[in-house]
């Protein structure tokens, strides 16, 4: 029972000891017509080493239908469509506390990555102006922080008119995984976030 109880005590301490050691990503990611790109992780001081492709090796496309024959979405799908809404989403960003939220915590995580070397073009338009314009109010503030990374260029051009995403993008990264969850635990638990989180499970923009 006591070196029971020693193990489940040393556990914990153990977790956390791993996640503080810090990861290496490096990824190079193309998206015109459908997305390809390899994602390279390294870890433990070059212990651990592996690679995940996109699409991954052995990853299916969902089989079409026989010609006549139209399939009904279950009824999860389309509940979640119905719920998940760009607009609804798009819609909590015209609230300035939201909005300041969400940019300092790309700040912060920003700053926790240590992005080297990075390279961003992206091309996006949501097929509504108005969603389009909720979306770089965003996107706009983003891009000048990610502008201040050291190395980073940056191209991003709004679509008003069409739905697109295009986005080509390589880089580096090197992250305390600990440092990560933690971040992303006090964004995700604010105080500003948890309302947001209950307005759109209620489906209210």
């Amino acid at each position: 029972m006591a070196s029971v109880a020693l193990i489940l005590g040393l556990l914990p301490a153990l977790v956390i000891g791993l996640l503080a050691v810090p990861l290496s990503v490096a990824f190079s990611i193309r998206r015109l017509r459908e997305t390809r790109g390899v994602i390279r992780f390294r870890w433990l001081f070059g212990i651990v080493r592996f690679r995940v492709r996109i699409p991954r090796a052995g990853a299916t496309a969902a089989r079409p239908a026989p010609e006549g024959e139209v399939r009904a979405p279950g009824r999860k799908q389309r509940k979640s469509r119905q719920r998940w809404r760009p607009g609804g989403v798009l819609s909590l960003m015209r609230e300035r506390a939201i909005r300041r939220r969400v940019v300092g915590f790309l700040r912060d995580l920003l700053r926790a990555t240590h992005a080297r070397r990075l390279f961003l073009r992206l091309r996006i338009g949501l097929g509504d102006p108005a969603d389009t314009g909720r979306l770089w109010a965003l996107v706009g503030p983003v891009a000048g922080l990610a502008r201040n990374v050291s190395g980073a260029t940056l191209r991003i051009e709004p679509e008003f008119i069409d739905p697109v995403f295009e986005v080509e993008s390589h880089g580096q990264f090197r992250l305390v995984p600990l440092r990560l969850i933690a971040l992303t635990a006090a964004f995700a638990l604010s105080p500003t976030m948890l309302r947001a989180w209950w307005r759109l499970s209620r489906g209210h923009s």
